[in-house]
């Protein structure tokens, strides 16, 4: 058997695939946990075996595939892999001792009754039996010789969606509560896109390039402190301790993007361990919801878990950590016709910023 990384046009392909099946098949309030996925399943692969034979089903059963190997990947110690005797594209999921599930083969043999396990069961032995299941298409592959082709590959995915997300950030610029929030923003995603490239890259070297390019970009410091002195007045260390704790709680119940928490989740501890990294608390605010927003698996979830630490904190979902204010909704975060003006300086200089890293000019770059 060959193993090959699967490439980004089919990593994205199968993402989309793996979103459609769920939307077709799961309707209502989707489970979040992968079991609890995998048991909803289990009535779509009850309804083809009653409905007809694989091969007149083959679009619905290389979907309940693609649905049912993604919640091994959410589980942890799964990834997407090309797995084929003749090296051609077959999305595979591998575990990292060599384990592996060619989901359509395996789904095909349990729709056409060849194999008489279930959903739950399978993914339950998949995931902790040893010996794996005698199902077709559940075998070993050796992974060793992939393993530094799947770095890169992971890498390469990382720095394309911290540079997709740098580019969001720019086109959806006043989102974030003042110039100075999406500076720090873009700030903290180059950091950890840099040190993904070198294990022993600093903040202080990603600050120093951010000063090559003009930084810092933002001004506005009267409005700032206009703001700050509506949002938590000279109770600058309570508000802080707050968006710490707050998401501190969130990122502990995170289900998180295994890739994305390699590269991204150490540095998003670092800052939870030393907040004023982030400068003052609504730039913490800023950077730590958007960096775990960036590592959840579920953004839906992840914004609904967030709502629910407000409310509990704060006495309302809509109010930030870092107002320090009575219990409950707050005036205090909300517009007040502040005059910033210099937004297009932040997002031109995030601008350059891009280029260097498209250049190769702002610091080491994986080989």
């Amino acid at each position: 058997m060959r193993v090959a990384p699967l490439s980004e046009k089919h990593v994205v392909e199968l993402e989309q695939a793996v979103d459609r099946a769920l939307m077709q098949w799961l309707t209502g309030e989707r489970p979040d946990a992968p079991i609890d996925v995998v048991r909803a399943l289990e009535r779509v692969l009850l309804f083809l075996k009653q409905n007809g034979d694989a091969s007149a089903q083959a679009r619905h059963v290389a979907s309940l595939a693609f649905a049912f190997g993604a919640q091994l990947v959410r589980h942890g110690g799964w990834t997407w892999q090309s797995v084929s005797e003749d090296g051609g594209v077959n999305p595979t999921v591998v575990r990292t001792d060599g384990r592996a599930c060619l989901v359509v083969d395996t789904m095909t043999a349990l729709v056409t009754k060849s194999a008489s396990i279930g959903l739950v069961e399978l993914f339950t032995q998949l995931v902790d039996a040893t010996p794996p299941p005698p199902v077709q298409g559940v075998t070993s592959v050796d992974t060793a010789l992939t393993t530094e082709a799947s770095g890169r590959a992971a890498q390469e995915r990382f720095e394309r969606d911290v540079v997709a997300r740098l580019q969001h950030v720019r086109k959806v610029l006043r989102m974030w509560g003042s110039p100075e929030e999406l500076e720090v923003v873009a700030e903290h995603f180059t950091h950890v896109l840099l040190a993904s490239r070198s294990p022993g890259w600093t903040f202080e070297q990603t600050h120093a390039l951010w000063a090559s390019h003009g930084g810092p970009f933002a001004g506005d410091a009267d409005e700032h402190a206009v703001m700050r002195a509506r949002l938590w007045a000279e109770h600058v260390e309570t508000a802080r301790q707050q968006v710490t704790f707050g998401y501190a709680s969130v990122w502990a119940a995170l289900r998180r993007e295994p890739d994305r928490e390699r590269f991204v989740g150490p540095w998003i501890e670092t800052v939870l361990d030393t907040p004023r990294l982030a400068g003052t608390p609504d730039r913490l605010n800023a950077v730590l919801f958007a960096l775990i927003g960036f590592v959840a698996t579920d953004p839906q979830a992840y914004v609904a878990h967030l709502s629910a630490e407000r409310d509990r904190r704060g006495g309302h979902e809509l109010r930030p950590f870092h107002v320090v204010a009575p219990t409950g909704p707050t005036e205090a975060a909300l517009p007040y016709g502040r005059k910033f003006v210099t937004w297009d300086a932040v997002s031109s200089g995030i601008g350059r910023v891009l280029g260097a890293l498209a250049s190769g000019d702002s610091g080491p770059r994986s080989m």
